[in-house]
């Protein structure tokens, strides 16, 4: 899984002395006494931090994104607070006066990472976790827009755009042809991929469904997970900042990048999306498979010679994909 990936975000780091004036901007006359940063989140910078006299730490967010990310997540927070398990926004800063980014603290939600589950393969837990993970990602399905496209801070479509079988064919050549994909992938594992999409492109173009809430980056380094011996069930879906409004096979491929097809996690997860009213194409597992392939050639596209472990990773990702 991706926590081996080299960061994106290492230029954002925070002095424990600029954590504690943030602090004390939210909780007036509370001192800081820890702030940690975290090991997760692997394009923003996420701390840990504690604070004297309260007994729950916080989450301290710095959002990497542009303008209007930051406030798009705690619209979709508040949007789906009391429905899908997030962590709720205690404040939110976008005046970019103490820092040169957005910051937001959010309340603390205790678990463990559904990595470390899967890791364990303790097949009890994994079909609890993936049952509870299919019930929310159909619940986060649930939330319609009018079309496809890249959400404004108000949760309004800022910028539609098509998701047709054109403009799949055309994003992947470009990719291949163009973009760094092509140089990473190399001649023989290029003209696989391009294969396969001839093949299977048309695929795009018999979807008839809404366009739905897509988390975009859902996988087991953002699902947090109580784990006791009577339950396992999520506890929050973290770091909404790449959502958009789009296809629901984005999450499905996402969640199922590094499974074997008609995994034991594969077959609780998808039981439990299709009876908490989440609907599948009958083609899901191949159209998941391209929209992953989006995913993971955009991602190789931004790598650069410096992250050898994420272009060896999406590199395999990539050919498994396609074979």
């Amino acid at each position: 899984m991706k926590e081996s990936w080299e960061r994106t975000s290492k230029n954002i780091n925070i002095s424990y002395e600029t954590i504690s004036i943030m602090m004390s901007q939210v909780f007036k006359n509370k001192r800081l006494i820890k702030a940690e940063r975290m090991k997760t989140g692997l394009s923003s910078g996420t701390y840990k931090v504690e604070l004297e006299g309260l007994a729950t730490p916080f989450i301290l967010r710095i959002s990497a994104g542009g303008s209007d990310v930051a406030s798009k997540e705690k619209a979709i927070a508040e949007r789906l607070s009391g429905d899908v398990p997030v962590a709720d926004y205690i404040y939110l800063d976008t005046s970019q006066n103490l820092i040169e980014y957005d910051w937001a603290v959010l309340e603390w939600k205790e678990g463990v990472l559904l990595r470390d589950i899967l890791q364990r393969g303790e097949k009890r837990q994994i079909a609890k976790a993936a049952e509870s993970i299919g019930d929310v990602l159909a619940r986060i399905h649930s939330y319609t827009f009018d079309c496809p496209g890249f959400l404004a801070g108000d949760l309004t479509i800022a910028k539609p755009f098509n998701t047709g079988e054109a403009e799949f064919y055309s994003f992947i050549l470009e990719s291949l042809d163009s973009g760094a994909t092509g140089h990473y992938l190399g001649t023989e594992v290029t003209e696989m991929v391009r294969s396969f999409c001839v093949s299977h492109r048309s695929l795009l173009s018999e979807i008839y469904e809404p366009s739905v809430l897509v988390h975009s980056d859902f996988n087991g380094l953002n699902i947090l997970m109580f784990d006791s011996p009577n339950e396992v069930e999520v506890s929050a879906v973290l770091d909404w900042e790449f959502a958009f409004s789009g296809r629901k096979y984005v999450d499905i491929g996402n969640i199922l990048r590094y499974e074997n097809e008609n995994s034991w996690f594969e077959r609780h997860f998808i039981k439990a999306y299709q009876d908490s009213g989440g609907s599948l194409n009958e083609n899901w597992v191949q159209i998941a498979k391209l929209e992953d392939l989006i995913a993971l050639c955009d991602i190789l596209n931004c790598s650069t010679p410096e992250m050898p472990n994420r272009i060896s990773d999406l590199r395999q990702l990539i050919i498994q994909t396609v074979q």
